[in-house]
């Protein structure tokens, strides 16, 4: 199982990080965890076809997790792709995407389609399938496992186990701490968790994760390796690494774009 890190960073904008973003390689399927900001640039310094990717899930709606959700569907339908692309999300992802491709760019989806070239005569050809806590798909040689995290006020943000090759890994999306993910990622390989720092009376804890108690959590589940994303600009790795091994001494990763992990 490779995966490669497209995007690491938060909303802010940053020059060295695109938002949140992860290609899962299993073989048999690439799997786009997240499509943010800079994620279709990612792949092109990467030299990873957009038209390659065959599945994408999306743990919820704030934009630096979804921004590049129509650039993925367009440029691989313009470029190259000859597959129903199947995107997962929570509920309202099939709204988003009524919304995006039937309003937003329906004149540029049918001022293409006039030219009736072969790569786009097809029409954008998505597939679209809400996921809720507990739902599996499932593909050749891999699986994965949709789990409800806890992103106050988002009604419902999931996270990810995927499962392949005999190894597991879970992606957290953004997430307080919370039994949810310590038991949805229980014993896996890798776990890639966000870690953001604020004032500790802002509330905004509510939603996310404490480098502190990311690495709490990953004691927790004994992972083997820890990855912390979701980062903010002025985030130094001493410090990011320092409080996470407060709780935990296995391996540890401050994720960075353009990574890749072979687990």
């Amino acid at each position: 199982m490779e995966i490669c890190f497209l995007g690491t960073g938060a909303p802010y904008p940053d020059p060295q990080r695109g938002s949140s973003a992860i290609l899962v390689d299993v073989g048999s399927a690439k799997i786009l965890l997240d499509c943010g900001r800079a994620c279709i640039q990612q792949m092109a310094r990467m030299r990873i076809a957009p038209a390659a990717i065959t599945h994408c899930f999306l743990t919820h709606a704030h934009y630096d997790h979804v921004a590049d959700y129509a650039p993925l569907v367009l440029t691989s339908w313009r470029f190259g792709r000859r597959h129903t692309l199947r995107v997962y999300g929570p509920p309202g992802t099939q709204a988003m995407s009524e919304a995006l491709f039937n309003e937003v760019y329906k004149i540029d989806i049918a001022a293409r389609k006039a030219l009736q070239k072969e790569d786009t005569e097809r029409g954008i050809d998505v597939q679209v399938i809400e996921l809720g806590d507990g739902a599996v798909v499932e593909g050749e040689g891999w699986r994965v496992r949709a789990t409800q995290v806890e992103h106050w006020p988002i009604p419902i943000s999931l996270g990810f186990l995927v499962e392949g090759n005999g190894k597991r890994m879970f992606f957290t999306g953004d997430t307080s701490p919370c039994d949810a993910v310590r038991e949805a990622a229980a014993g896996v390989d890798l776990l890639i968790h966000e870690a953001m720092y604020f004032p500790p009376d802002s509330g905004h804890y509510r939603g996310h994760s404490h480098p502190v108690d990311v690495g709490e959590v990953a004691r927790q589940t004994e992972t083997k390796h820890l990855v912390l994303t979701h980062l903010q600009p002025e985030t130094t790795m001493e410090k990011l690494l320092n409080d996470a091994a407060t709780h935990f001494t296995r391996r540890m990763t401050m994720a960075s774009d353009q990574m890749r992990l072979v687990v």
